[in-house]
């Protein structure tokens, strides 16, 4: 027998409560989403100063109070309804986005898990509105006497949804995370007060300031500040970045301590994230992150911040454009900066190498020759030959210095090398350092004014080489090599995709792939360079990364992995004496390039130390 099929639908519109908890489900994980959407309707009201007061991590308690605009009646009903807001009004207004809250969604769904209250003013009558909700539902409106402003108060959170309730953690650990999420909106508003309180003990005074390096002492230490570098690049009214990075002498074990924002809204983008991490790559060791607090100002209708509920992530109409700007503003401010001394002046901003200066620092693997007709072309020999190859010296001479006669005859041979080099070059603060020998054949010992400076020769050279090889690479374009036999594969969709889209990138790149029908293609011929790698691989990963970041970051990585480990083994090694002239050789070829600060694997080049700092070892400062 056919059962009876049932006329009830099994299809139910939800009521109005499930839906605002479900809703809050995506919008409230925790006291920390409730303070930061909380503290965002305040900013946006213009207030100037703010109170957040927490109790038991924000579990039991949270209290916001400002100074904004503050609501009517009306509106301070109205607030409480799911997509009630006053930020909005058109579909357009989504794509020109200049405040930080606009779904109005935040307060119904908070209101829906918690005990609220809300008491608001917009007058200088001083007669305000008191609000009292319950699990979503009005227990009480009344009027009341209060100052231009706003406080909301959120008690017992989640405390008609135990399932959630239990996932939270213990109070020092959301307390925590709340006030990452009050030093992150203070980074974007230094003008803007913020005080933290929890179980009425005070744990953030953040005063008004006038701009961003003061807002980041205060949070982050004011010795900081020494460290850090200021970004400014602006490239129309529509597109400019702004803010502060770190030497990479100056890194973490995490990006806990990467801040950034876009239109002064905090994102957690991998877009970004990526352009940051590249603008840093080959000066910070694997596993170390710089710290960083960058704005990007993009025009509204190029961003899309309504992809999730959060508003911490992003989507850039041309990924590309934005990724290349961040990474070019961050290269050019991390090579044309002064922070590899703290004497380095402008004269010793690494210049492009001339056709002059070439023939002194030329890229070479050649070993010295020896037998020259005379005694002054054989130094000179010595000090334009880059990758040295000299008679070692004993090994139980841990510092190697020269005698007398050696000096003087050094001092006439740099005397002859500095006449010679570019004057951009000559007045670097390398060329210029005093040269007092070499520590176990490794490290070249050098004086700065007062400071003693110690130079990784593996490291200085290495780094030199990569420079040299990459920039050979670049000027000469990208040559292929074909393979003997096409190698034919089959991607899944999403990766044929993404290949048969960027087949143009591909062949400028040194690949030649053509389709092959359906999901399959066939590789021709790979970058010589990269020949001997997996070619299934390499093709797809080298597309997924175009079609992600519009750019190619994979294949970048590839050729600069083997230009480190050419320029690794053709460079002066750990544990070899090198003469004076090579040592001034190697100083001088500093100068010449950017990055000059750390090894292609991020390792330091240089380390400082000052007179003051030698004469505590010694105990002549009390």
């Amino acid at each position: 027998m056919t059962k009876l099929m049932s006329n009830k639908p099994t299809i139910q519109i939800l009521p109005e409560e499930l839906c605002n908890k479900i809703a809050a489900g995506e919008v409230v994980e925790r006291p920390s989403s409730v303070v930061k959407e909380l503290l965002e309707n305040a900013l946006d009201a213009g207030a100037t100063e703010v109170l957040i007061e927490l109790g038991g991590g924000g579990k039991t308690l949270i209290r916001i109070t400002d100074n904004g605009c503050g609501m009517n009646r009306q509106d301070a009903l109205l607030c409480f309804e799911r997509h009630a807001t006053s930020k909005i009004s058109t579909d357009d207004d989504l794509f020109a986005l200049t405040t930080l809250g606009f779904r109005g969604e935040a307060m119904a769904s908070i209101a829906s898990v918690a005990r609220m209250s809300l008491k608001t003013c917009d007058n200088n009558d001083g007669l305000g509105q008191h609000i009292q909700i319950e699990g979503g539902k009005i227990k009480k409106v009344e009027q009341l006497g209060l100052p231009v402003g706003t406080i909301v108060e959120v008690k017992n959170l989640f405390f008609n949804l135990p399932a959630r309730k239990k996932f939270l953690r213990k109070d020092q650990t959301e307390l925590g995370h709340a006030a990452d999420v009050v030093s992150k909106l203070a980074l974007a508003r230094p003008d803007v007060s913020f005080r933290l309180f929890h179980q009425d003990r005070l744990m953030l005074d953040l005063r008004q300031e006038k701009a961003l390096p003061e807002r980041l002492a205060a949070l982050l230490g004011r010795s900081l500040l020494r460290d850090m570098l200021p970004v400014e690049e602006v490239v129309n009214e529509t597109l400019g970045l702004s803010g502060l990075i770190s030497r990479p002498d100056l890194n973490r074990s995490s990006t806990s301590h990467i801040y950034t924002f876009i239109n002064g809204r905090y994102i957690r983008d991998r877009v970004v994230q990526h352009a940051i991490m590249e603008g840093y790559r080959h000066l910070l060791m694997k596993g170390r992150y710089p710290v960083v607090a960058l704005f990007l100002s993009i025009d509204p209708a190029h961003v899309d911040v309504n992809v999730h509920p959060t508003k911490h992530e992003v989507r850039f109409r041309d990924q590309g454009v934005a990724h290349d700007f961040i990474v070019a503003t961050l290269r050019q401010t991390l090579k044309s900066s002064s922070w590899v001394s703290q004497s380095l002046e402008d004269s010793s901003v690494a210049a492009p190498l001339t056709a002059q200066s070439a023939q002194y620092h030329e890229l070479s693997s050649r070993p010295l020759r020896y037998g020259s007709d005379s005694a002054e072309s054989s130094v000179r020999e010595e000090v334009r030959s880059f990758v040295l190859n000299p008679a070692p010296s004993s090994p139980s001479d841990d510092i190697t210095t020269a005698t007398s006669s050696e000096q003087l005859q050094a001092e006439s041979a740099e005397n002859m090398y500095q006449e010679d080099l570019p004057s951009n070059i000559r007045h670097g603060f390398f060329s210029n350092l005093h040269i007092l020998g070499q520590y176990h054949q490794t490290y070249i010992l050098c004086q700065d004014q007062n400071d003693l400076v110690l130079i990784d020769q593996h490291a200085a050279h290495e780094r030199i080489g990569f420079e040299r090889l990459k920039k050979a690479y670049l000027q000469g374009g990208i040559q292929r090599q074909q393979l003997l036999f096409p190698e034919v594969f089959e991607l899944d969709y999403k990766s044929a995709v993404a290949l048969d889209d960027h087949l143009a990138e591909l062949e400028r790149l040194g690949f030649e792939v053509e389709p092959f029908g359906g999901k399959s293609f066939a590789v021709k011929a790979l970058p010589a360079l990269l020949a001997r790698a997996p070619v299934e691989k390499l093709v797809t990963d080298v597309a997924l990364e175009l079609d992600r970041i519009g750019r190619d970051g994979q294949l970048a990585e590839s050729i600069d992995d083997v230009l480190i480990m050419l320029a690794c083994h053709r460079v002066i090694r750990a544990n070899q004496a090198l003469s004076h002239q090579e040592i001034r050789a190697l100083l001088a070829d500093l100068d010449t390039i950017d990055f000059k600060g750390h090894c292609p694997h991020g390792r330091p080049v240089m380390a400082r130390m000052s007179l003051y700092e030698i004469e505590r070892l010694f105990r002549r400062h009390g």
